[in-house]
């Protein structure tokens, strides 16, 4: 299955300054602390997965709690800047890298290898999301833990409204199934979370919580979350994204979910 060729993946190092802004250090950061609450303290001798690593933020962190984690990226500059984080974190030891993309697992990978699989910011970008889940699926152990992070429709269309007060543009992203990304101007896929439970459901995997990531913090001024006023927007962000009433209209849907006994058929394409 191939990653759509998009400025995201061309222009790695670009996407790596942006990691380092408040807001996309927030995203990473949420997102590691609400999938951390369901990994085993004893993460020795135990693998994980990033799928569509970028940078590797994610990956040097499960390292930091033992894990053996392999770090797959279609682009190899991507892979090259984290390695270089892995390296100047400590963990390059516990990290290694494949280039190649979410379609190719099951030819990578034989069916029980990893015990939490990372999936961030990578299904807006396939072409049929649906069988990536399922691609993932096929690679975890029975009680194994996975971390889905994906653009929230309804967040683009309150971006819309309020960031750039474009009301035409809010009324359109109520239904659309792509929205432009800000960053680098190329559209990419919005989903709800029905859709997600959906293809997790499908893939014989059960939702074990739902997160909201970034509510607020996109309306807010840069320095409103510099230096010490980072720590107070993060826990925030965390308290309303735990809450289904807030989680709803945050910019990024997390669903954390666990490997159940039997994939169901419905709906695979077979």
């Amino acid at each position: 299955m191939r990653i759509l060729d998009t400025p995201r993946f061309q222009d790695a190092e670009r996407y790596a300054s942006y990691l380092k802004t408040p807001v996309g250090k927030l995203r990473s950061e949420l997102a590691w602390e609400n999938l951390h609450r369901f990994l085993s303290g004893n993460a020795s001798e135990q693998r994980a997965l990033d799928v569509g690593c970028g940078t590797g933020s994610a990956s040097v962190q499960l390292a930091r709690m033992g894990f053996e984690v392999v770090l797959l990226d279609s682009s190899e500059k991507m892979l090259e800047i984290a390695q270089q984080q892995a390296e100047a974190s400590g963990v390059a030891a516990r990290i290694s890298c494949r280039h190649a993309d979410v379609g190719q697992l099951a030819d990578l990978f034989a069916g029980d290898s990893f015990h939490v699989v990372v999936c961030h910011n990578l299904l807006e970008y396939v072409e049929d999301a649906s069988r990536a889940v399922r691609d993932i699926a096929g690679v975890l152990r029975n009680d194994a833990v996975v971390s889905v992070l994906v653009r929230n429709r309804a967040g683009e269309v309150l971006r819309a409204a309020i960031k750039s007060g474009d009301r035409a543009l809010a009324t359109a992203n109520l239904s659309a199934e792509t929205v432009v990304d800000s960053l680098f101007g190329e559209p990419v896929r919005v989903f709800v979370p029905a859709e997600v439970n959906d293809m997790l459901a499908r893939a014989g995997l059960e939702v074990a919580a739902e997160h909201g990531v970034r509510l607020f913090s996109d309306y807010i001024g840069t320095d409103e979350m510099a230096g010490d006023c980072y720590r107070p927007v993060f826990e925030l962000e965390l308290t309303l994204g735990a809450l289904s009433e807030f989680a709803a209209i945050a910019r990024y849907i997390q669903v954390i979910a666990r490997r159940s006994k039997v994939p169901s058929s419905k709906g695979t394409g077979q």
